[in-house]
């Protein structure tokens, strides 16, 4: 067997127009942990288990047209976490079934988040 010279992801860039208000919801509503941040402030980390969440400020719009999520949380309980989210009045999408229970949700910037229960 191979060994792999990639040990783990080590950070997902995320977009934002409002570095604040996305440092804060990323933190109080997601509870991420903060991490380091760049000196003119146009990067934050905000701190998952091993993985990071790398938030950067920009007003291209090329970065917030309609997507897919590109990861997902996992979590132990699907229908805790949407109705945690819910509670923050952040926009869900229905929770679904197929192999595994997940559900999108939407940040500050309308970026798409999933979440997934195995």
């Amino acid at each position: 067997m191979t060994t792999s010279i990639f040990q783990h992801i080590d950070t997902v860039f995320v977009p934002t127009r409002n570095m604040k208000a996305a440092k804060e919801w990323y933190t109080n509503v997601l509870g991420g942990r903060v991490g380091w941040e760049s000196e003119q402030g146009e990067y934050q980390c905000i701190l998952f288990g091993q993985t990071s969440l790398t938030l950067f400020s920009t007003e291209e719009g090329k970065y917030f047209e309609p997507h897919h999520a590109m990861f997902n949380f996992f979590v132990s309980n699907a229908e805790e976490a949407y109705q945690h989210l819910k509670d923050h009045g952040v926009r869900v999408d229905t929770i679904l079934e197929y192999g595994a229970t997940y559900f999108t949700f939407y940040d500050l910037d309308d970026n798409c988040l999933e979440v997934c229960q195995y």
